[in-house]
């Protein structure tokens, strides 16, 4: 009898650590659908009032390269990538942004060496600072893990705003959240098309 109340004792241990490993994976599993989800994603990166840390790179050109979240002025810095579908659909507001005039410091990050920089310098011609992490980490350093990922730095180094920013409505929202008015109205939002009555749609 004994021996059979030692055998039920072993099994029903067996049995708990058994429930307590897959109750550990289950709450694993719905953190991670959790982490993938818009507003898991948008938690990613730098707190707000964090200090940016510096980056270094490479050019398109070929040229070592920095970028320095201090020296006087607001700045967004872009985390981007070339084959970055979301990213096309806000890198033309993001050129006409940096070309506005507005007083603010436009970068952009694409992971990978510098062939990474030429291709994204070839489909996009921003008129801005565009690197290559090139193994520096800055992905990492920012915690970032999505494409188009922006941060708004303010003078001091410190993050203003962050988040995904794959169209201009969301650009334009991470420069209201930093308190950038002027930046914020220089991206012109697209107006939805209208259709005049016995029109119809090609």
């Amino acid at each position: 009898m004994s021996g059979i109340l030692l055998v039920s004792y072993i099994a029903l241990w067996i049995l708990v650590v058994v429930m307590a490993v897959l109750l550990i994976l289950l709450y694993r599993h719905f953190g991670m659908i959790s982490l993938g989800t818009l507003e898991g994603v948008q938690r990613d990166g730098l707190p707000v009032g964090s200090v940016a840390p510096a980056i270094s790179g490479v050019t398109a050109a070929g040229k070592d390269a920095g970028w320095d979240p201090k020296g006087g002025r607001n700045k967004v810095l872009l985390f981007a990538a070339p084959d970055c579908e979301p990213c096309a659909n806000v890198m033309p507001y993001v050129n006409r942004l940096a070309r506005s005039g507005v007083d603010l410091d436009v970068a952009a990050v694409v992971p990978g060496p510098k062939v990474e920089a030429v291709r994204m310098q070839d489909r996009y011609d921003s008129p801005f600072l565009t690197i290559a992490e090139d193994g520096s980490g800055a992905f990492n350093r920012f915690r970032v893990r999505v494409t188009p990922f922006g941060f708004v730095i303010g003078p001091d180094g410190r993050v203003l705003a962050k988040g995904l920013c794959g169209d201009p409505a969301r650009l334009r929202h991470l420069l209201n959240a930093a308190g950038l008015k002027e930046a914020a109205a220089a991206v012109q939002l697209p107006q939805p098309v209208t259709l005049t009555p016995g029109a119809s749609r090609s």
